[in-house]
């Protein structure tokens, strides 16, 4: 009898399907372990693009030299073309608060008080006063003391910051205590002017730091100042209010130089005077009168009350003026935001070009 072998329907034999059935399930196992190596290597490459175009990305918004032609900062000062300035030193020059070269915050709680205007006597200056009483205490309750406060203020800042109070109080050894506390401030120590004793005339001290010269008042000048004239620049006498010094005969002085700090009291045997202290540029005061190119204003400034003599203009152009600069530093300061916003999205633009082309060079190898 014959013997063939069975034939299925499709006319294969059955042994040689199921081995062709278990070669194909091995194959389909060998690929499949090989698809997933292959994607997890294309995931571990994806994952290393993306760390290489956050690194480009990282190094164009560094400032590293080897990439110095794409500076960021340099690439948004030209775009905004503002000059970069190495930021000023706080001056140690302070009068209650308020430094050399400071802004005066208007509308804040410590200068709700003061009233500013353009001034006359300095061109180019924001005059600001205040004046105020209080009561002297427990030891004169009838008595109150008058403090006064001025300041002259440019775009560059404070230039002079003036304290002064009547009637002041001072201990035996008050005032040389006070001076001896100010030069252990300032690391220094300071020239100090006394007043030669005179019959009829109280005790008078001034102590200078820093730069501040003090140019002596000539006779006709010290005439003028007594007979109520006035006298460009600001002047200081021993006994406060610099008309009064000059009726007295005593010395009057226009304060100059550079920048510094000035104290000044007077007091009588019980110890009973006047206190005044300031900060003072004079340079920068002076710099701005050369750069108006206009004559020497002529009113004095006096120092008793520190009340400066201000422009009878609309106290609202002041405010004007800080309107149109807070109005322009806003605009610098969107453009910047757009600037830094546009270079931004095309360091992350280059970031995603240099990892596609990584990608597709990976897929065509």
């Amino acid at each position: 009898m014959c013997q063939c072998p069975l034939l299925t329907q499709s006319g294969r034999d059955p042994d040689h399907r199921a081995a062709s059935q278990k070669h194909t399930f091995t194959d389909v196992l060998q690929y499949a372990f090989k698809r997933a190596k292959m994607n997890r290597r294309e995931i571990q490459f994806d994952g290393m693009c993306k760390c290489v175009a956050f690194l480009w990305a990282f190094v164009l918004l560094s400032s590293t030299p080897a990439l110095a032609f794409l500076n960021v900062n340099d690439l948004r000062n030209k775009l905004l073309e503002i000059p970069q300035t190495t930021p000023a030193a706080a001056s140690p020059y302070v009068v209650d608060g308020l430094a050399l070269g400071d802004q005066v915050k208007f509308g804040s709680k410590p200068y709700q008080r003061y009233q500013c205007s353009p001034s006359d006597e300095f061109t180019g200056f924001l005059s600001c006063n205040e004046e105020h009483k209080t009561p002297v205490g427990d030891q004169y309750p009838e008595q109150e003391v008058t403090r006064s406060h001025s300041v002259l203020q440019s775009q560059d800042g404070a230039a002079y910051v003036n304290s002064y109070f009547e009637p002041a109080f001072f201990d035996p050894d008050g005032v040389q205590n006070e001076i001896d506390r100010i030069s252990s401030k300032f690391g220094r120590q300071a020239r100090i002017i006394q007043l030669p004793q005179r019959e009829g005339l109280p005790n008078a001290v001034i102590a200078i730091w820093g730069a501040i010269e003090l140019e002596l008042l000539r006779p006709e000048e010290i005439s003028v100042v007594a007979s109520g004239g006035s006298y460009p620049g600001i002047l200081i006498g021993f006994l406060g209010d610099p008309r009064r010094s000059a009726k007295a005969g005593v010395p009057v002085y226009r304060l100059a130089g550079g920048a510094g700090f000035l104290w000044a009291a007077t007091f009588d045997q019980n110890g009973k005077g006047v206190l005044r202290y300031l900060a003072i540029d004079a340079s920068k005061i002076e710099s701005h009168q050369v750069a108006s190119n206009q004559p020497a204003p002529a009113p004095t400034l006096s120092l008793e009350s520190g009340n400066q003599t201000t422009s009878s203009q609309d106290p609202a152009n002041s405010s004007v003026v800080v309107e149109a600069a807070d109005r322009q530093r806003n605009q610098v300061q969107q453009l910047a935001t757009i600037s830094e916003v546009a270079i931004a999205i095309f360091v992350l633009l280059c970031g995603l070009a240099v990892a596609t082309f990584l990608r597709m060079k990976r897929v065509h190898g």
